[in-house]
């Protein structure tokens, strides 16, 4: 099973993180060209993926075999840029 294939989950979160997350893919796409358009799920992939450093991937790597060519991959393709 290839690591960068999509999985739908489902996540129970209150009201204002949903709202702010709404926020952040509005700012994101004000102004922004219609291919440079980020989605909700851009947004929160960005939010998970961010806290990773240099130093957790080997760590990563060593319990989920894959997981540094599968970061690798996902940042040559992610479009969401934090404002």
């Amino acid at each position: 099973m290839s690591l960068n294939r999509r999985r739908t989950i489902e996540v129970d979160l209150p009201e204002f993180l949903v709202r702010s997350l709404q926020h952040r893919v509005a700012e994101s796409n004000a102004g922004a060209e219609s291919d440079e358009q980020v989605d909700i799920n851009d947004v929160i992939e960005w939010y998970l993926a961010a806290p990773i450093t240099v130093q957790d991937v080997p760590k990563l790597e060593a319990v989920i075999p894959g997981f540094s060519d599968a970061l690798s991959a996902w940042l040559t393709t992610v479009s969401y840029e934090p404002q």
